[in-house]
C-alpha cells in the first residue's frame, strides 16, 4: 500500500505483530498429526531477538514503510530494524553443527547457532572477499533468496533469487529492454532467467548460474510472474525445485516440482551484471555480456502438484525425508488477509495495494469507490491452513534423470 507524506509516496507493508521474532522449531509427525515440539527465536545476541521488520536504508532495504494493524506508521510499535530478516528456508549443516537460512531482504544468508539461535555470521551482496555477488542486491523487492539447500558431499550451499532481478536506470526507475519485434519492457518482467547461487562456507566464495524460465508458460508471457519456492539437493549435482506462478490464460497460480541439474560446463555468471539480463531479452550482446554463450542449468518437470491435489497458492518449503520421499509445506501468510470496507462496514472488492493513504491512515486516492478503510481478517479457506505433504516416489529421487 502506498503511503503519502510531505509530498512523497512510499510503499508500505502491514506488520500485525511487529515484535514477532522469526524462529525455528522441531516438528514431529505421527498419529496426532504434525506437532511442534520446540521453538527457538533467531537472535542478534544473547539478549536481543531478530524481528521481521525491514531495514530502513542500505543493503536489505525494501523501500517499504512498516505499518501497524491500524495502517499507520507508529515508531513505538512498528519501526524499522537494521537487523531485520525475512527468512525463507532452513538448512541443517550437521558437519558444521549449524543451521543456515536465506532471506528476501538483503538478500542475506545467515549462519545460526543451533543451541542458542544466535546468528553467528550474515552474508550479503557486496564487493568484499566474503560477500555474495554484488548483482544480487538488484533483487526485485520481496523476491530475494527464497530457497536454500546443502550439497552434503561438497559442503556447498545452493539457493536462488525468487524471480529475475530488477535493475534500475539513472532515474531510479526499473530498467527496460526491447525484445526483437517487441516493445520496451521492464527487465524484471521478461529477463529469460533468474540467478542461482552456489556458496562455499569453507572458503566464503560464490558462483552464480542462470536458471532459465520459459515466459510462454506465464501470464502475459512474463518470466517475472514466475516464482521459485524452495530447493532440495539430491547430490551428484541434481536438485528438486518448486517453480510456480501465474499461468498463461487465466493467471491462476500453478505449482510444479522441477528436476534441475548443474551441467559440468555451466557458466559462472557471478561477474556479469544486469547487461546479461538485457542480452537475454534483446538476443544481442549488451556491453560485452552475451547470453547466447551462457550454459544454463538444465531442468525438466518432475511433478505437477496441482494435478496431485495441491490447493494452496504458495508451495514454499521442501525437504528430503528419505531416498524416496519429499516433505512439502505451504506459506499461509500467517492465516491473514486484508479487506476493504465501506462506511457501513461492508466488504468492497479490490486490493489494498491500489490505495494511497496519508500519514494518518486516511485514504487519499486509488481505492475503489466507496472505500473508507481497510482491516486485517481471516485468510481464505484455501490459503489459511498450513499443509504438510509427504510425497513418496516409486524410485529413488536421485535415480530420476533429465531427458
Amino acid at each position: 500500500m502506498p503511503g503519502a507524506a510531505a509530498g512523497t509516496v512510499n510503499i508500505s507493508k502491514v506488520f500485525p505483530a511487529p515484535s514477532f521474532a522469526p524462529s525455528f522449531g522441531l516438528v514431529s509427525v505421527g498419529k496426532a498429526g504434525a506437532v511442534l515440539k520446540s521453538s527457538t527465536p533467531l537472535k542478534v545476541s544473547a539478549d536481543k531477538k531478530v524481528t521481521g521488520l525491514p531495514p530502513q536504508s542500505g543493503l536489505g532495504s525494501t523501500g517499504e514503510t512498516p505499518l501497524t494493524d491500524a495502517y499507520v506508521f507508529d515508531a513505538s510499535k512498528s519501526n524499522y530494524d537494521p537487523n531485520g530478516l525475512d527468512p525463507e528456508t532452513l538448512v541443517l549443516d550437521a558437519a558444521r553443527n549449524v543451521l543456515w537460512t536465506s532471506d528476501e531482504y538483503g538478500p542475506f544468508i545467515a549462519k545460526i547457532d543451533i543451541a542458542s539461535g544466535i546468528i553467528q555470521k550474515k552474508y550479503g551482496p557486496g564487493t568484499g572477499a566474503a560477500d555474495l555477488p554484488a548483482v544480487l542486491a538488484l533483487r526485485r523487492v520481496n523476491r530475494g533468496m527464497e530457497g536454500l539447500t546443502l550439497d552434503e558431499a561438497s559442503g556447498k550451499l545452493h539457493g536462488f533469487l525468487q524471480s529475475p532481478i530488477d535493475p534500475k536506470d539513472g532515474t531510479g526507475k526499473s530498467l527496460k529492454a526491447k525484445p526483437p519485434g517487441g516493445t520496451n519492457t521492464d527487465v524484471r518482467h521478461i529477463a529469460k532467467f533468474t540467478r542461482w547461487l552456489e556458496f562455499d562456507p569453507a572458503t566464503e566464495t560464490s558462483k552464480l548460474y542462470a536458471y532459465p524460465i520459459d515466459g510462454s508458460l506465464y501470464d502475459k508471457d512474463r518470466t517475472g510472474n514466475a516464482k521459485l519456492g524452495d530447493v532440495v539437493s539430491l547430490g551428484q549435482g541434481k536438485f528438486i525445485v518448486i517453480e510456480q506462478g501465474a499461468r498463461k490464460g487465466d493467471a491462476k497460480v500453478f505449482n510444479k516440482l522441477m528436476l534441475v541439474e548443474i551441467p559440468a560446463d555451466a557458466t559462472d555468471i557471478a561477474a556479469m551484471d544486469q547487461n546479461l539480463e538485457v542480452s537475454s531479452i534483446t538476443q544481442a550482446a549488451s556491453n560485452g555480456a552475451d547470453y547466447s554463450t551462457v550454459v544454463t542449468l538444465k531442468k525438466t518437470e518432475l511433478l505437477d502438484l496441482n494435478a496431485a491435489g495441491w490447493l494452496a497458492e504458495k508451495a514454499e518449503g521442501l525437504t528430503l525425508v528419505d531416498d524416496h520421499t519429499l516433505a512439502l509445506v505451504n506459506d499461509d501468510d500467517f492465516g491473514l488477509r486484508t479487506i476493504l470496507f465501506d462506511a457501513n462496514g461492508a466488504t468492497v472488492a479490490g486490493s489494498i495495494e491500489d490505495c494511497t493513504v496519508d500519514a494518518a491512515g486516511a485514504i487519499v486516492s486509488g481505492c475503489p469507490a466507496g472505500v473508507v478503510g481497510a482491516r486485517l481478517t481471516r485468510g481464505s479457506d484455501t490459503e489459511r491452513p498450513t499443509r504438510l505433504w509427504l510425497i513418496k516416489f516409486d524410485k529413488k529421487l536421485v535415480d530420476f534423470v533429465l531427458p
